[in-house]
């Protein structure tokens, strides 16, 4: 359950303190990076509070009328844009005279949520928009990383990054699989008899799984010695994608076991160009 007095965990209570700055003058386009999705997403929400709540205080009260209806998805200045649904450049185009026009509250805010999945065609309809002179409008970005997204859009948004978590704890067959994924990116043996059987893992601890080796690899962009020090920038990028893709798929039901052993064989072909 989200705390209101800290909606996206005490991880994240760097990130809110920006946020409470930048209220008071906002900028255009806002990207939240890093960090798990459904935090980013309370983040986003949490602004649209911060913009609009009613009640005492400096932080949302959570009980007047805006707040209940941003956290309903009801708000009349609340755009919220879901990539994935299939969100197209003529629905783009659509939307632009509502946002020509001065918000009924204060401001007005477009949320593109999962920003990584926008096609080059609707990123550049929402540069577009980005970039006409309304005031009081604000468009804020979700992206696991900003560099899925178009660099013409990073150079005019802020930036603020989410921490990850530093650490997943495994259970001991997720484990056991996880030793078994490292060795066969680096050796290209003994993880895919293991992994053949479709209930071999539930979603839950497949998508643990991934996010383990999410962080591995950031380590080692970071410089730690481990299995991905060292690598080409191209290779962390390719890799990042893979990553991001399994989480999707998994998202989306596709078969666990056809995910990860699809993840191993990718990363595996990744890293021997590394060696």
């Amino acid at each position: 359950m989200i705390n209101p007095e800290n909606p996206a965990g005490f991880k994240q209570a760097r990130v809110l303190s920006l946020l409470s700055r930048l209220v008071h003058s906002p900028p255009t386009s806002l990207i939240l990076e890093g960090g798990p999705e459904n935090e980013r997403r309370a983040l986003a929400r949490h602004l649209q509070k911060m913009l609009h709540c009613s009640g005492p205080g400096d932080e949302p009260c959570l009980e007047c009328i805006p707040c209940l209806q941003i956290e309903a998805g009801v708000f009349r200045d609340l755009f919220w844009l879901e990539p994935s649904d299939g969100l197209s450049v003529d629905s783009i185009r659509e939307m632009r005279p509502a946002l020509a026009q001065n918000p009924s509250h204060g401001w007005r805010m477009v949320v593109i949520a999962g920003a990584h999945d926008l096609n080059l065609f609707c990123a550049n309809a929402l540069l577009k928009a980005v970039e006409e002179p309304v005031s009081r409008n604000l468009f804020v970005f979700l992206a696991g990383q900003r560099e899925h997204l178009p660099p013409t859009l990073v150079s005019r948004s802020f930036v603020l990054t989410l921490d990850r978590p530093p650490h997943i704890v495994l259970d001991q067959k997720s484990e056991s699989l996880y030793e078994a994924l490292l060795g066969f990116i680096s050796s290209g043996r003994g993880f895919l008899d293991k992994i053949s059987h479709k209930n071999v893992l539930n979603p839950d601890q497949a998508r643990q799984l991934v996010v383990r080796l999410q962080l591995e690899l950031a380590r080692g962009m970071r410089g730690d010695l481990n299995l991905f020090q060292g690598h080409r920038p191209v290779s962390w990028y390719r890799m990042n994608l893979v990553l991001h893709t399994a989480l999707k798929a998994l998202d989306c039901n596709v078969r666990i076991h056809v995910v990860l052993q699809w993840l191993a064989l990718t990363f595996w072909g990744i890293n021997r160009t590394e060696n």
